[in-house]
C-alpha cells in the first residue's frame, strides 16, 4: 500500500458535493445491511455483517476485500462512496483493475487512489474521484483498510457515483456574500461562507473545494485568476505553499494540475498562464491545498481572463504572483504603483541620503533596440510582471508585446535612475563596458551597450569618440568601469588600456580605492585566454600602470569579480583585491526540470531564507579570511533565470525586500566584525531578464531600494 506521505493520493480526496452529491444518481451500489453481496476477504477474518455493516478486521499486512466481478464502464467523473466507521486513523487505497494479466493479477499502484479514515466517532462519509479515464470497463474494485491492522472499519455502502450531465458553465467564479455557486467541499458538505468567500478547513484530511462543471478555452482566456487568503503556516520555514487547482476532462483524459504557488498567512491573488491543453470541456475544478497550514483557506474568486489582472479586487489589500507553465512564479506589492513617462516627466528634486558607506550598484546597459536576445523583448514576451516603472512614449524602437520599455542610453532615463540611487544611500553606480576587438586587431569601443555609460552618463557626443574633461554627474554620484571580458569579448585589442585611463578614469567623479582608480575585471580565467597566458595578463595590466601615472595618477586598483581563488594567485597576477557580483549556491539548492518544447531546462533552486542568506555569509567570511580588506563585499537581492530558457538556470524562490534588508543588515555586522572597508555592492541595479533589480518596478516599487536606505542611509539632505 501507499503509504501517507504520498499528498498527493492523500489530498485525492474530491466530492462533486452537496448539490452534485444530491443529485448524483448510484450506477452501482451495496448495500451490506443485505450481507456482504459477494466481496470476498483477503488477510481479513471472513466477512459478515454486524448491525447492518460489514465488518472488516485485518489479520496481516495488506488487508483487503474485493468486490465480485462487476463490468463498470467508467466515466471521468465517477465517485466512490464508502459510508463507514473505524476506531482510529490512517490511509485506505481504492484499487480497480481492467484485466487480470500481470504479476498483481491486475491490480498494480497506477490504478489506485488513497482515502484518508479520521480518527472520530460515528458514520463517515468518504467520496473521491479516481479520475477515470472514460469508456473503460472495469472488472472488480478493491478496498484496502489502513495497513497496519490496527484500524477496525465497519463498512456500511459502497456506491459508485455518477453526476447527470450538466451543461458546463464558464470559469468565472466570485464569491461575495459567501454564496457558493455549485462549490462543495471534497467531503460533499456546503462550504462554510464568509461575507467575501467560501471557506474550507485546511486541518482535515485532503480538504478541497469542488467545482461545478465547467468550461475552459485557454486559447482565448490563457490566464487562470485565483484570489485567496491562505492560513498561517505552522512554522517559517513553511511560509509559502501552494494551492493545486486540478482540471479534470469531461470528456475523458488524463487530469492535469495547475501548481499555483501562495503565501501562507494573508490575501493574495496569483495569475497563472494555462497550458494550451488546458482547454475545451473541463469537467471539475478542484481547488487544495498541497502544503497544509492550520486554519482555514478562503476563495473570494477563481476565474479565466483574456490578460493579466490588475492586483487589487474590491480596494482590499492584495499581493500578485503571476506564473506560467515554464516557471513557478514572481510576487508583486500589493497594488502597482503608476509608471512614469520620462519623455514628458523629469525627476523632481533629490533629497540624497547621506552614508558613511560606499553603496554600489551594478549597472546592465544593454536595453538597447539592438539587444534581441535575451534582452528587453523576451522581458516583454516571458515575464511582462518585470517592468520598470520608467517608459519612453515617444520611443516606438522600445515597444513589443503591447509593453512600452525604455533605452538605457536615454539621458532623461539616467536622470531618473542617478535620482532613485542617490535618494536611497547608492552612491557608486557600477557600470558594465564591453570592449570588441576590429578586424586590424585594434580596440572597438562600438558596442551598443556601451552607449548608455559613454553617451547617456558622461555626455559623449558618440560612442568611442574623444574623452570629455566632466560630466554632469561629477558632483552627484561616482562611478567605476567594469571590463566586462567575459568570451567571446574577453580579446585585448590595441588601445584598450589607454582608453579605460583616457575616457574613464581621468573624470573627476571616477571611484578611487587607496586614491588609485578602481578597475573591476569580470573574470581573471578570461583575461588569461584573452591575452594569452598568465605572464601575458600580468602584463597587460601593468601596461595600464605606467600609462596612468603618465598621465598623473598614482596607478590602478584592478579588483577580480570572479575567479582570483586565493591572495597568492591574485598577486601573482597583478590584481590588488576582489570583488563580487551573484553569489549562487553556496548555501545549497536543488535541482528541478521542466520542458520548453523539446527542450529539457535545468533549474538550480535555492530557498532565500534558509540558503541563499546563509550562503552569502559564509562567502563573505570565506573571502575576508583570505584576502582581508582587499575584499570589496558584494550582496545579491534576488535571481530567477527562468524567463531566459536557458539550458541551465538559477533561481532564488520567496526573495523579498524585507528578505534582503535582513541580508543588508548581517552584511553590515560583517564589514564591522571582520574589518573591511566600508564598501558594498548590489546585483543589479536593472537586469530584469535575470530576475535581478532593485530599480523601482511594476512589481516591487521602490522596495528594495528602501532596504538599502534603510540599513546604509542616514537622513536625506535636500540638494
Amino acid at each position: 500500500m501507499e503509504t501517507a506521505a504520498a499528498w498527493v493520493v492523500a489530498l485525492a480526496l474530491a466530492a462533486a458535493g452537496a448539490r452534485d452529491g444530491a443529485a448524483s444518481r448510484a450506477a452501482w451500489e451495496w448495500d451490506f445491511a443485505r450481507g456482504a453481496g459477494g466481496w470476498q476477504s483477503v488477510r481479513t477474518r471472513p466477512l459478515h455483517a454486524v448491525g447492518g455493516a460489514l465488518a472488516v478486521r485485518p489479520t496481516g499486512r495488506d488487508p483487503q476485500i474485493v468486490s465480485p466481478r462487476v463490468g463498470i464502464v467508467t466515466g471521468p467523473l465517477d465517485m466512490l462512496e464508502v459510508r463507514l466507521t473505524a476506531s482510529g486513523a490512517g490511509l485506505a487505497q481504492w484499487f480497480w483493475r481492467t484485466t487480470t494479466e500481470g504479476p498483481y493479477g491486475g491490480y498494480s499502484p497506477d490504478l489506485s487512489c488513497g482515502v484518508p479514515i479520521e480518527e472520530r466517532p460515528g458514520l463517515q462519509v468518504l467520496r473521491v474521484r479516481p479520475r477515470w479515464k472514460a469508456g473503460q470497463t472495469l472488472l472488480n474494485l478493491r478496498f484496502d483498510p489502513p495497513d497496519d491492522g490496527s484500524v477496525r472499519c465497519s463498512i456500511r455502502s459502497v456506491r459508485l457515483l455518477r453526476p447527470p450531465a450538466a451543461p458546463p458553465v464558464a470559469l468565472a467564479f466570485r464569491f461575495d456574500g459567501g454564496r457558493p455557486h455549485g462549490w462543495a467541499t471534497g467531503d460533499g458538505d456546503a462550504p462554510v461562507s464568509a461575507p467575501d468567500g467560501i471557506t474550507l478547513d485546511t486541518t482535515r484530511p485532503g480538504a478541497r473545494l469542488v467545482g461545478p462543471p465547467i468550461r475552459l478555452v485557454s486559447a482565448e482566456r490563457p490566464y487562470l485568476t485565483l484570489d485567496v487568503t491562505v492560513p498561517a503556516a505552522a512554522s517559517a520555514a513553511t511560509g509559502e505553499a501552494a494551492c493545486l487547482v486540478e482540471l479534470t476532462p469531461a470528456e475523458g483524459g488524463a487530469t492535469r494540475s495547475v501548481r499555483v504557488r501562495v503565501r501562507s498567512g494573508g490575501r493574495g491573488v496569483y495569475c497563472v498562464r494555462l497550458d494550451p491543453r488546458d482547454s475545451g470541456a473541463i469537467g471539475l475544478v478542484e481547488l487544495g491545498l498541497a502544503s497544509p497550514s492550520p486554519g482555514r483557506l478562503t476563495l473570494h474568486a477563481l476565474r479565466s481572463s483574456a490578460a493579466l489582472e490588475a492586483p487589487k479586487l474590491n480596494d482590499a489589500p492584495t499581493g500578485l504572483a503571476v506564473q506560467t507553465a515554464l516557471w513557478r512564479g514572481e510576487f508583486r506589492v500589493p497594488v502597482a504603483p503608476a509608471r512614469i513617462d520620462v519623455a514628458s516627466h523629469a525627476p523632481p528634486q533629490t533629497h540624497a541620503a547621506a552614508t558613511e558607506y560606499t553603496v554600489g550598484m551594478w549597472y546592465f546597459a544593454a536595453w538597447e533596440p539592438e539587444y534581441t536576445w535575451d534582452g528587453w523583448k523576451q522581458v516583454a514576451e516571458r515575464s511582462p510582471w518585470r517592468i520598470p516603472l520608467l517608459y519612453d512614449s515617444a520611443d516606438a524602437e522600445m515597444r513589443f508585446n503591447g509593453i512600452q520599455f525604455y533605452r538605457s542610453s536615454n539621458p532623461r532615463v539616467v536622470d531618473w535612475h542617478v535620482h532613485w540611487m542617490r535618494e536611497h544611500g547608492v552612491n557608486l553606480m557600477l557600470w558594465d563596458w564591453y570592449p570588441q576587438v576590429a578586424a586590424d586587431g585594434a580596440f572597438d569601443a562600438g558596442f551598443f551597450g556601451n552607449r548608455a555609460l559613454e553617451n547617456g552618463f558622461l555626455g559623449k557626443a558618440r560612442l568611442g569618440g574623444p574623452p570629455v574633461a566632466t560630466n554632469r554627474f561629477a558632483g552627484k554620484i561616482a562611478f567605476a568601469t567594469m571590463w566586462t571580458n567575459h568570451a567571446p569579448m574577453n580579446a585585448i585589442g590595441k588601445g584598450l588600456t589607454h582608453y579605460i585611463v583616457d575616457q574613464f578614469f581621468s573624470q573627476p567623479n571616477y571611484y578611487r580605492v587607496d586614491d588609485k582608480p578602481l578597475l573591476p575585471v569580470w573574470s581573471v580565467d578570461d583575461l588569461v585566454r584573452g591575452a594569452g597566458g598568465e605572464d601575458a595578463a600580468r602584463a597587460v595590466l601593468e601596461e595600464m600602470r605606467v600609462y596612468a601615472r603618465a598621465r598623473g595618477l598614482p596607478g590602478v586598483y584592478v579588483a577580480a569579480v570572479n575567479g582570483a581563488g586565493s591572495r597568492e594567485h591574485a598577486r601573482s597576477l597583478g590584481i590588488d583585491g576582489v570583488m563580487g557580483y551573484n553569489y549562487l549556491g553556496g548555501g545549497g539548492s536543488h535541482l528541478e526540470t521542466r520542458r520548453a518544447g523539446e527542450r529539457l531546462l535545468r533549474d538550480h533552486v535555492e530557498d532565500w531564507g534558509t540558503q541563499s542568506i546563509g550562503g552569502q555569509q559564509a562567502t563573505w567570511a570565506r573571502l575576508a579570511r583570505e584576502f582581508g580588506r582587499d575584499y570589496l563585499l558584494a550582496t545579491m537581492p534576488m535571481q530567477n533565470w527562468e524567463p531566459t530558457l536557458r539550458p541551465d538556470n538559477y533561481v532564488v524562490s520567496a526573495a523579498t525586500p524585507d528578505g534582503y534588508r535582513e541580508m543588508l543588515l548581517r552584511a553590515r555586522e560583517q564589514i564591522r566584525a571582520a574589518g573591511l572597508r566600508r564598501f558594498v555592492s548590489v546585483e543589479a541595479f536593472n537586469e530584469w531578464l535575470e530576475g535581478s533589480y532593485v530599480e523601482p518596478s511594476t512589481q516591487w516599487g521602490p522596495g528594495f531600494l528602501e532596504a538599502i536606505r534603510d540599513v546604509f542611509a542616514a537622513e536625506p539632505t535636500a540638494r
